[in-house]
C-alpha cells in the first residue's frame, strides 16, 4: 500500500498558461503606455530647452551689437525674428534718463515654451534726429 502524497504530474495546464499570458500582456501594455508618455514629455522638454538656448543666444547678440536708441515717445513695435525654426519677437523700451540704455525684450512666439520672455538692459547708440 503505497500512498502518493505528491502528484507526479509535471507542467502547467492550458488554463494556467492562458491566465499567465493575460496578466503578462496587461503589464506589458501598461509599461508601453508609460514609455510613450515619457517620450512625449521628453520631446516637449527638448523643444523648451532649444527655445531657451536660442532666446539666450539672440539676447546675447543684442548685447554684443548695440542698436539705435528708440524714441521713448514713439510706439514700441515688435520686430519678428526666426532662429533655428523658433519664432521670437524683439521689442525695446527706453530707460528714463540721459544714459543710452534700453530694455531689450525677447518673447518666444512659436509655442515651444509657454510664455518665455527674456528682458535685459542693453546699451544703445544715440542717433541724431532731424
Amino acid at each position: 500500500m503505497s500512498s502518493k502524497i505528491f502528484s507526479t504530474k509535471k507542467g502547467f495546464s492550458l488554463m494556467e498558461v492562458l491566465i499567465a499570458m493575460a496578466v503578462l500582456s496587461v503589464g506589458i501594455a501598461g509599461i508601453g503606455h508609460s514609455i510613450a508618455g515619457f517620450l512625449q514629455i521628453k520631446e516637449r522638454e527638448a523643444k523648451k530647452g532649444r527655445a531657451l538656448i536660442e532666446a539666450v543666444a539672440f539676447m546675447e547678440e543684442q548685447v554684443a551689437t548695440p542698436g539705435p536708441c528708440i524714441d521713448p515717445k514713439a510706439p514700441n513695435e515688435a520686430v519678428p525674428a526666426v532662429r533655428q525654426g523658433i519664432e521670437f519677437s524683439l521689442t525695446y523700451e527706453r530707460l528714463p534718463g540721459g544714459a543710452p540704455l534700453q530694455w531689450a525684450i525677447i518673447h518666444e512666439t512659436s509655442g515651444s515654451w509657454n510664455d518665455l520672455t527674456l528682458k535685459r538692459i542693453v546699451r544703445c547708440v544715440e542717433t541724431d534726429s532731424p
